[in-house]
């Protein structure tokens, strides 16, 4: 075996120990999608359908937000061969994250064909996305991203090695097909993605026949897709992440923009501020963000389910070698450096319109090409150094940098990060459905907090509950101005926003609500029933629930669910009636 075979499979394994240890527990719970992900491929596999009924759908409903196939599908296995857990999520995830190592190997030599250090930057691209803050969170999370970025990649391989083989070239587009499957912003990356390959094969006068043979199995399999998604999940999507879903923000910059021109005509305020000069700075300020030193370097973006709190998506030291690695692709005139700029600037886009950019999951798609940037620049500069003691000591200063950066983010990742970011990945679940498991029998009723919040699908997740029996009993409410569709009750669940004045005076029930909203009386109190509470109760509940005038409801603190750091997350109260 040769050194550099040896060092790929070294790479290999260190990305993969990377992503897999700890994954369970690391980041700390499970997002609400990532359970949604895992008792959906749950309920496959017991019922061949979805939480809705749904036999093997190309689109889940979830709750509302139409989640894409290719995860949940591939999920089933680990779900059959290690049950329903974090781990058995995060897998699929973790393995198509280590593979992409391999591709990008692979994808870089091609891309740099012909240039003498290749192999050496091929093996530097791979080191750096195993490393790489960006690719390692998303691939130790259930994340549909990290698939949609493996796939854009092997298709791009396979796009490049196809000038060789029409059979690579056609198998190309049904990988970039896949993507589709995989996650919604590669409804618009992937397109044009494809448009850029088709003029690629124009310029190098690849014949119509060719051409078409390409594209056709993209367009049949697209058009499957989109098929399901357009009228459901697209147009959910758009509607809820656009710039005009914030009505304020709307008629902030256009309505009341226009009101401040006291002297200028009707017209001219117009065509200033409508939604067409609004929704052009919107995207204009957002793509120009995705690019900022801030987000890509410094802090990340906002989402801690996307990020690390204050570590940027790629380290600091990067971004020298990745300007290094533009300049020499056009100085060297390397053969795709147009085909590169082309996916460099695109990867914005469909973070860009939309009204919570800069978003690391939505601009994944850069990935691996800032890698791939970053070994051209530093294999160039090392080539370009040739007194040995000046290429030494900038070795050991880059090796220097490199380590201490990683070392950094390896302790805000795994010491710092689960307690600062347990709250946003459903810190506190699995403990809460622990407890409320054990005393269920003890009540006539559970009634938790915020329907909106989805909480029903950590009880789904955590006890496995029959998929058949959820989907006979389970009872939703309609469908919300966004589109989302949440649970109501189940068994003897109900999911409801509580109303305090009422709640805590219907015996028998256990109420379980967020620490951060229970008003101070709620943990402890004793109330006598009147004739007018009996009155209220009668016009609001449409029942009195066997009270009589004189009985004395109490409430009291049954349990504190809290977070790794100690804060409280959630209240169970427990409200009863004497005997």
């Amino acid at each position: 075996m040769n050194k550099r075979k040896l060092f790929l499979i070294l790479i290999i394994f260190l990305g993969f120990i990377l992503r897999l240890w700890k994954v369970g527990e690391i980041p700390p719970g499970l997002n609400r999608d990532e359970a949604s992900i895992g008792y959906t491929s749950y309920s496959i596999l017991k019922t061949g359908k979805d939480e809705y009924g749904t036999s093997f759908p190309l689109s889940f409903k979830s709750f509302g937000d139409w989640k894409l196939p290719l995860y949940i599908y591939s999920d089933i296995f680990a779900v059959k061969l290690f049950g329903l857990s974090e781990v058995s999520v995060r897998l699929p995830s973790v393995l198509i994250g280590t593979f992409a190592l391999v591709i990008v190997y692979f994808l870089t030599k091609e891309l740099l064909n012909g240039y003498k250090y290749s192999e050496q930057a091929g093996l530097l691209s791979s080191f750096l996305l195993a490393i790489s803050p960006w690719h390692l969170h998303f691939s130790r999370v259930a994340s549909e991203a990290n698939f949609s970025v493996f796939l854009i990649s092997l298709g791009l391989l396979l796009f490049f090695k196809g000038f060789r083989s029409l059979l690579l070239l056609f198998l190309s587009s049904f990988v970039f097909a896949l993507s589709l499957y995989s996650y919604h912003s590669s409804h618009l990356f992937t397109p044009v993605l494809i448009l850029g390959c088709v003029i690629v094969l124009y310029l190098r006068r690849t014949s119509k026949k060719v051409i078409f043979l390409f594209i056709l199995p993209f367009i049949f399999l697209s058009f499957i897709i989109y098929q399901k998604t357009f009228t459901s999940a697209d147009k959910t999507k758009l509607s809820g992440l656009s710039y005009f879903a914030d009505k304020y923000l709307v008629y902030q910059k256009i309505s009341l923009a226009r009101m401040e021109h006291i002297y200028q005509s009707q017209l001219f305020s117009q065509v200033l501020h409508n939604k067409l000069t609004f929704a052009a700075g919107r995207f204009t300020e957002n793509y120009l963000k995705s690019f900022s030193p801030e987000f890509l370097f410094l802090k990340g973006g906002g989402n801690l389910q996307h990020n690390i709190p204050n570590f940027g998506n790629l380290y600091v030291w990067e971004l020298p070698f990745i300007l290094f690695g533009i300049f020499f692709m056009f100085h060297k005139k390397i053969r795709w450096r147009y085909f590169l700029l082309f996916w460099l600037l695109l990867s914005p886009i469909p973070a860009a319109i939309t009204r919570d950019a800069p978003h690391s999951a939505r601009m994944l798609s850069i990935l691996p090409l800032p890698q791939i940037l970053a070994a051209f620049g530093l294999a160039e500069i090392i080539t370009l150094l040739k007194d040995k003691r000046i290429k030494k000591y900038f070795l050991i200063v880059a090796l220097f940098l490199l380590q201490i950066n990683f070392v950094l983010y390896l302790d805000r990742y795994f010491i710092h990060f689960p307690q600062a970011g347990e709250v946003y990945w459903g810190g506190g679940y699995k403990d809460l459905i622990s407890k409320i498991s054990e005393v269920s029998g003890q009540y006539k009723k559970i009634v938790m907090d915020r329907p909106d919040y989805s909480p029903y699908i950590y009880f789904l997740f955590y006890q496995k509950i029959d998929p058949a029996d959820f989907q006979q009993k389970v009872v939703r409410y309609t469908v919300d101005a966004e589109g989302f569709q949440h649970v109501k009750s189940f068994q003897d669940l109900t999911f409801e926003k509580l109303d305090w004045s009422d709640d805590l005076l219907i015996p028998g029930r256990l109420l379980v609500t967020w620490a951060e909203s229970t008003p101070p009386n709620a943990t402890r109190s004793a109330i006598t029933v009147d004739k007018k509470i009996l009155n209220r109760m009668e016009e609001k509940q449409g029942q009195i629930f066997g009270l009589q005038i004189g009985d004395v409801i109490y409430n009291r603190l049954l349990q504190v669910i809290r977070l790794k750091n100690g804060t409280p997350q959630f209240y169970l109260i427990e409200v009863n009636k004497n005997v």
